[in-house]
This record gives structure tokens, C-alpha cells and sequence, in this order.
């Protein structure tokens, strides 16, 4: 079957997209308590086994940061819950080459990498600046001018016009897929299109 390849899908009403943003959420509470639970336990034997922290202290500075990864997983829920779904266009696209300083070894090195910039212009003119290290394939798939929209919940865009491409970008997961797919490899949404 030929489908168009033109327009903004409406297969994102499908039920398998509530599961995979419930799924994420709960990935990401369950990721911040084992962090949370390695810096308690980290801290804890960090202080009794160097001595320079005292053991209560110790555990209270472990508590206290296992504690931010948890706060940190509860406001990036809260940001995804009063996400909406809105269009725009990619506005900008640029590459940066970078430079870093990274001690390794009590030795200073310099590591260069290319920085990839993508701007999305909502229609109401905020803009979405969104940056990718080392990595250009979600950049190349945006095109300045594309029409985009950005479902609630999600980090990629959907492209209004996939008549040209040859592969497919899951906006759940990032995942590409052959264009031909029906449903994203890796997490097994549909695709839209």
C-alpha cells in the first residue's frame, strides 16, 4: 500500500503512545531511586572507609544528593505533564566545531567534537533550541523550512512532509526506521506517516 507521505499523522492518538510516555515515566523514577540509592550507599562507605567524612554526615550528604536525582526525575515529570502539542518550522540549522579541556589522569587533554545546532520556530514564535554532540543524524533528517509539529510529551518532531525521505524517525524513541515500516523497530509504536 503507497501512502502519501504528506500531512501530520493522526496515528499519535494510538493507545501505544500513552503506554510509552507512562512507560517513560516510570523508567525515569526507577533510573533516579537506584541513583539514589547507589549515592546513599556510596557516601556511606566513602565516609567510613577514607575518614575524612564523618559517618553520619556522610550518609546525610548521600541522602541529600539521592535526593536531587529524585527531585530532578519529579521535574522533568511535571515539565512533560503540562507539555503541549502545538506545530512550527525548522527555522536554523548550524555546525559548530568545539574544543574541550578534560583533565584524564591528572593530565589536561584538549578533544575536539562537532556541535550540531536545530531551531524550531513554534507558531507563536518561541523558539526550540536543540543541540547534538558528536552525532548529526537527527540533525540531517530536518531540513530548514520543514513543517514540524511537536506532540505533547515527546522530545522529536514529526515532519509534515516525508514524501522525499528514506527512512522514518520514530518521535518517541529516535529510533530510524525504513520508510516502508509500520511500526518503530525499537519501542514498537506506529510510525507517523
Amino acid at each position: 500500500m503507497t501512502q502519501n507521505m504528506v500531512g501530520f499523522s493522526e496515528k499519535i492518538g494510538d493507545q501505544a503512545y500513552d503506554r510509552y510516555r507512562k512507560s517513560s515515566r516510570k523508567w525515569s523514577y526507577i533510573f533516579s531511586l537506584i541513583l539514589a540509592i547507589v549515592a546513599v550507599v556510596a557516601f556511606s562507605v566513602y565516609g567510613s572507609v577514607s575518614k575524612t567524612i564523618d559517618f553520619p554526615y556522610s550518609l546525610l550528604y548521600g541522602v541529600a544528593i539521592g535526593g536531587m536525582f529524585v527531585m530532578i526525575a519529579t521535574l522533568q515529570d511535571l515539565k512533560r505533564r503540562k507539555d503541549t502539542t502545538w506545530e512550527g518550522k525548522v527555522i536554523d540549522k548550524k555546525t559548530y566545531q568545539k574544543t574541550e579541556v578534560r583533565n584524564v589522569g591528572g593530565i589536561r587533554k584538549t578533544y575536539r567534537y562537532t556541535l550540531y545546532v536545530l531551531k524550531v520556530m513554534r507558531q507563536d514564535g518561541k523558539v526550540y533550541t536543540h543541540k547534538f554532540r558528536d552525532n548529526s543524524t537527527v540533525f540531517d533528517y530536518y531540513q530548514i523550512g520543514d513543517a514540524v509539529k511537536h506532540h505533547r510529551g515527546l522530545y522529536l518532531y514529526e515532519k509534515y512532509d516525508k514524501s522525499k525521505d528514506s527512512q522514518i524517525l520514530c518521535v518517541a524513541c529516535g529510533t530510524f526506521n525504513d520508510i516502508h515500516d509500520d511500526f518503530c523497530k525499537h519501542c514498537k509504536v506506529p510510525l507517523l506517516k
